[in-house]
């Protein structure tokens, strides 16, 4: 599979910062935006997903119960690695990654009820072999997360045509949701540009009802589609996290401000011993340094107390990663049940 591309051209990293705007935009408007025929901007996409260079998933829908945590797992030694692959298999397990520093392996677990995150940490984590040390952080807060970073490919005239045709609005209260809602944005968790007669035909309704379900589950922010790409080939191949202390009376400017930050990707408050944990992604290791010494000195509140550089990604969003970071197949995203 990385035979067939070893890099992306312009034309490629602006297709794929059009589609981080708005995963499921039509290839006339695509096209448009960027200047080519719908049939072109199709194609390069095919080429890319089917190569396993760029994807489109989704989060598993957010409910009114939602409980998700990181988890930090101490391995045997030698044993990160299979004790990551085995995790990845896990619907629960949203991300994984292995990784230098504190910790082998770093899990980012999402489930839809406290009932069911208990049962993955307290029942699936004692069946899995060669852990020395499991430590959980709940999730509290999410400031800012993946779906919203950008290449920053487009120019500003390009960004605003390709916002037209994204609806981010909504009034973020998430409702109850349905069983052919969860069908939906597990297949839309697979491949985010399925089209809505396939959706239809899997959640058993017609396709006026899979339109007006998804635009409600997108404007409620219950539905989050991003588009992803292989990080070795956008510019920023170095992955870290920080995870860092903050008082309370400072948590919530401090998560804001480095929300703004362009290397970050995602900003969570958690309980546990780190408040905030920060993932990052970054074009050189001398960078982690220098953006932690930048983060030091804008933000006099923020305490960075350890920090880990991803060695291998596992699987990303229900995407599972070969040793290059493209993708190379899917795990479904159902997580209302543990293995």
């Amino acid at each position: 599979m990385q035979d067939q591309a070893t890099a992306l051209d312009e034309l490629d990293l602006q297709l794929v910062n059009a589609l981080q705007i708005a995963p499921r935009a039509a290839w006339a408007q695509v096209g448009a935006v960027l200047g080519i025929d719908p049939v072109t901007a199709a194609r390069r996409w095919a080429r890319l997903e089917r190569s396993g260079l760029a994807w489109i998933s989704g989060y598993p829908p957010i409910s009114p119960t939602q409980a998700n945590a990181f988890v930090e797992i101490e391995c045997e030694p030698g044993r990160g690695l299979t004790v990551a692959r085995e995790l990845a298999t896990d619907p629960q397990a949203m991300t994984v990654d292995v990784t230098a520093g504190g910790r082998d392996v770093l899990v980012t677990v999402n489930t839809p009820s406290p009932e069911v995150l208990s049962g993955y940490l307290l029942d699936r984590m004692t069946r899995v072999e060669h852990l020395r040390q499991v430590r959980s952080h709940l999730v509290v807060r999410a400031y800012t997360e993946a779906s919203r970073w950008r290449l920053r490919t487009l120019d500003h005239d390009q960004v605003a045509r390709m916002r037209r045709e994204a609806d981010e609005g909504g009034d973020r209260a998430p409702g109850p949701l349905s069983d052919a809602d969860w069908t939906i944005a597990v297949a839309l968790a697979a491949d985010g540009r399925t089209p809505v007669g396939t959706l239809a035909e899997a959640a058993a309704t017609s396709t006026s009802t899979v339109r007006r379900r998804l635009a409600r589950l997108i404007a409620n922010q219950q539905l989050r589609l991003r588009c992803e790409l292989a990080r070795k080939l956008s510019g920023w191949p170095v992955y870290a996290w920080f995870f860092a202390r903050v008082s309370p009376a400072h948590l919530e400017e401090t998560a804001r401000a480095l929300a703004r930050i362009p290397e970050v990707r995602a900003v969570t408050s958690t309980a546990g011993p780190y408040n905030l944990i920060i993932a990052v992604w970054l074009r050189s290791l001398i960078d982690v340094q220098e953006l932690e010494i930048h983060m030091a000195r804008r933000l006099p509140h923020l305490d960075i107390v350890d920090r880990s550089i991803v060695v291998r990604p596992v699987k990303l969003v229900g995407r599972l990663l070969d040793e290059h970071g493209y993708a190379t197949g899917t795990v479904s995203l159902d997580t209302r049940r543990c293995p």
